[in-house]
């Protein structure tokens, strides 16, 4: 179980990368951004999102579980902080304080301007931004990790 959560860490970084940087149209919308903007996304976020794999691959090959835990927990936060993200202003219409850090505007502009026509399966709450696919499926990855990691740490 612990190679599945190491797995799911690794491919949810994989995607997180190549849904940054690759053209998907319409599951992402990656023109956009600058390659600049897309760049600085990878460099700053993909090695935090590796970083429970190797903290799982560490606690599995020294049979350490609190450093599994570790890994987890961090897989977790980055699940959450992606949900409060996507689905706060989705489902409470409330936006999170990061969610447009450094852009200069409003987390409903930059959604309208980057993600409103891509692949969106959720049904409209009023005029409030909705989560895309590429974000669900993300999440989704994330999330699993997450949950698969602390179940694998405890079985160490």
């Amino acid at each position: 179980m612990l190679i599945t959560a190491i797995t799911l860490v690794v491919l949810a970084d994989a995607y997180f990368v190549i849904t940054t940087l690759v053209d998907l149209h319409p599951l992402n919308n990656v023109t956009a951004a600058t390659s600049n903007e897309r760049r600085t996304e990878v460099l700053v976020n993909a090695p935090i999102m590796l970083l429970p794999a190797i903290l799982l691959a560490t606690a599995g090959e020294l049979r350490l579980p609190w450093l599994g835990m570790i890994g987890s927990a961090i897989e977790l936060v980055i699940a959450l902080s992606g949900l409060a993200l996507w689905w706060l202003p989705y489902v409470a219409g409330v936006t999170v304080p990061w969610a447009t850090a450094g852009a200069g505007s409003s987390w409903k502009e930059m959604h309208a301007r980057t993600y409103a026509h891509t692949v969106i399966i959720l049904p409209r709450i009023g005029d409030r931004p909705r989560p895309n696919l590429e974000h669900m499926i993300l999440h989704a990855l994330v999330l699993a990790a997450a949950i698969i990691g602390f179940i694998a740490t405890g079985q160490l």
